[in-house]
């Protein structure tokens, strides 16, 4: 796949509370992409207010400031980065069982997959939603098993003690309804935001990236069905589709492909006529 996505983020502003989403009633604008993954230019430098606001000079941003000065006096500045350092450096974590804090124990055969609660929960709300939900449970199991043992009476108090302690413990969370490879491949979506698409994780991933809310990722794997079926590479996709079809956006996958076959059937058809 030649086209390459490039990504941001989801989150913006402070992130060191646990309870940034527990709340049910928080509401966050993704400019129509739930997953925040959309290109967009960002400025460290923030607008100036209207003029009638500002007395002095001292009000005015740097910009502005650097504006009045003489061309010889102006500041030259560079804003320089270097994503793909970063991108690699990511996953190459996943790599490293070690360095994760969280375990996803994937399919029937149970493949462990790992990842960074931290960089999951920041870059993906319904992945952060997930994790908090499972260290909810891990803190209540605790201190169910505090009870029944009577070691202590310290360890049956409120919840929020009990998720402060899963913050330092690994974490385990079941995935049954995924193949572990399209599962490892999401989690390195999230990670880096890049990831490698193929005729036989196609479904999965898109699947995938309708639960979890990442409309980029969708987008790319429908783009690249089109191409599949533009090459006259079908059989492989309805095979991949039919895999997740107790999925429920897996319709969207058979309605795009029968689409597109039967066109071509009506086509075949009427070159024959003539």
């Amino acid at each position: 796949m030649n086209s390459s996505y490039s990504t941001l983020p989801l989150i913006g502003g402070p992130r060191n509370d646990l309870d940034l989403y527990a709340n049910k009633g928080f509401d966050y604008d993704y400019d129509d992409s739930s997953s925040g993954y959309e290109s967009t230019d960002i400025s460290d430098v923030e607008s100036l207010k209207s003029a009638e606001s500002r007395d002095s000079l001292d009000s005015l941003s740097h910009d502005s400031y650097n504006n009045l000065l003489p061309a010889d006096e102006k500041e030259e500045v560079m804003n320089f980065q270097s994503t793909h350092a970063l991108s690699e450096h990511l996953k190459l974590i996943l790599a490293m069982p070690e360095m994760c804090d969280v375990t996803f124990i994937v399919g029937p055969r149970e493949v462990p997959v790992h990842g960074v609660r931290a960089i999951m929960g920041t870059r993906n709300r319904v992945m952060y939603q997930l994790i908090l939900k499972h260290m909810s449970m891990s803190a209540a199991d605790e201190d169910r098993n505090a009870k029944k043992n009577k070691k202590s009476k310290k360890n049956t108090c409120n919840r929020s003690v009990g998720i402060g302690r899963s913050l330092s413990q690994r974490l385990v969370i079941p995935v049954k309804k995924y193949d572990s490879e399209v599962f490892r491949m999401l989690v390195q979506f999230i990670h880096c935001g890049s990831v490698t698409i193929t005729e036989e994780t196609v479904a999965g991933l898109f699947c995938a990236a309708a639960h979890f809310e990442l409309s980029d990722l969708s987008k790319a794997c429908l783009d690249f069905v089109e191409r599949c079926l533009d090459a006259g590479r079908a059989e492989k996709l309805l095979i991949s589709a039919r895999c997740y079809s107790h999925h429920k956006a897996t319709k969207t996958l058979f309605v795009k492909i029968y689409s597109v076959l039967d066109r071509r059937c009506i086509a075949r058809l009427e070159e024959t006529a003539v």
